[in-house]
């Protein structure tokens, strides 16, 4: 048995490095689901700030994804997260390369309109890139896409832990303006996008200036290289333009331009073997022998490893050492916004992620309740042709 932290998560895998934090992956005991978790290293006060700050951001919307619920004990505090069981768009472009711009249109769109309801929120997320945009495994079908690592996010009006003339964040996605310590504004979020709508385009990290790849639409190409421009002020100037740009006929989703193109579930076995504890889990020890249970279970979840990161080296961070007092425990409600991770460098890869009722699901999951990202309750349930998949329980 695992170190179990403030009585509830049983730390299972250490599956990575963090830019505030190392990443596990936890067994809840009182929801009784594995989900990812990141977990404070470091005992300063901007570092606890920042960490505390990150789970109490709560955007509504299906292509943002925040923390599930956290909890504090002596100097360390963690927070969970779902895991997004595609992996990142870092992941894949390192397993493809350029990727289509039709799925780079669409993901652009899905980011575009996350971004407007967290800059509606007054949050200017400030490290968007592609290893902190998760992709639910959708195979070849219509990708969905999750805007997750709020770690350094600000809000427009709140209390700045950067000091004067600092700057936080990944460089190769980081506008101009930013890099030199100008006032924050939505318009540096938006030529992160930017930099990643080239980085799937043209399958590398943005370098000055892009080379346009063959077959990319004219109107793409156009919006991605104005969002990338110097100045602030000639690049579109709210996210909602971005996604009212993008809804054009020959920018429209179109499923035959994914080529090999596929969003796989990425499924890897722990480092050690460990799976949740069966004395937590009644349901599934009924449905399944003991053998079965490790085979599907390794089946069933995202291990988020190193190897999502983009390259990026660690983002850069103000920190005041400093002792804190004792943390009590405390916890959100579940989360009622989306289900999702990230790099290396401040992405957290992360619990089943159902996107609509009906998404396929694993006979080792019979019996377990989740919610869609629209706030749909569902279950895992074998259907009358003996497949299995999330569905509204029966009333």
């Amino acid at each position: 048995m695992g170190e179990v932290f403030a009585g509830r998560y049983e730390l299972l895998d250490h599956l990575g490095e963090g830019g505030m934090g190392t990443v596990w992956r936890v067994w809840d005991s009182r929801e009784k689901r594995i989900v990812a978790a990141k977990v404070l290293r470091q005992s300063d006060a901007v570092s606890l700030l920042r960490f505390v700050r990150e789970q109490a951001l709560r955007v509504v919307h299906p292509h943002v994804l925040t923390p599930l619920s956290w909890a504090g004990e002596d100097d360390r505090v963690l927070f969970t997260m779902p895991i997004v069981e595609g992996g990142s768009v870092a992941t894949l472009i390192g397993d493809h390369g350029p990727l289509p711009p039709a799925f780079v249109a669409e993901i652009l769109r899905q980011l575009g309109s996350g971004l407007e309801a967290v800059h509606a929120a007054g949050i200017l997320h400030r490290d968007v890139k592609p290893a902190n945009v998760l992709l639910a495994a959708t195979g070849a079908e219509r990708p969905h896409a999750f805007l997750t690592d709020f770690g350094i996010a600000i809000e427009l009006d709140g209390v700045r832990l950067t000091q004067t003339g600092q700057w936080s964040g990944t460089p190769a996605y980081g506008a101009p303006e930013s890099l030199s310590g100008a006032e924050p504004h939505p318009t540096a979020d938006l030529y992160a996008l930017g930099q990643v709508g080239i980085a799937m385009l043209t399958g590398a990290h943005p370098t000055p200036p892009p080379t346009r790849p063959d077959g990319t639409p004219d109107e793409l190409w156009q919006l991605v290289t104005e969002l990338i421009r110097e100045d602030p002020v000639a690049r579109p100037q709210s996210a909602g333009e971005v996604v009212r740009r993008l809804d054009l006929p020959s920018l429209a989703w179109d499923p035959d331009a994914m080529g090999d193109v596929e969003v796989l579930r990425q499924v890897e076995a722990s480092a050690d073997g460990v799976e949740p504890p069966e004395r937590d889990r009644p349901s599934r020890r009924a449905l399944l022998l003991t053998a079965l249970v490790v085979l599907a279970a390794l089946a069933a979840v995202l291990i988020w490893a190193p190897w999502s990161s983009d390259g990026e080296g660690p983002s850069e961070q103000v920190t005041t050492p400093s002792t804190p007092s004792t943390t009590t425990g405390a916890e959100t409600s579940p989360s009622s916004n989306t289900p999702a991770p990230s790099d290396t460098q401040g992405s957290v890869g992360v619990g089943t992620v159902v996107v609509a009722p009906g998404q396929v699901c694993e006979f080792s999951d019979v019996g377990v309740h989740e919610e869609t990202v629209d706030g749909v309750d569902v279950t895992c349930q074998r259907r009358d042709d003996g497949s299995y998949a999330w569905d509204p329980p029966p009333r």
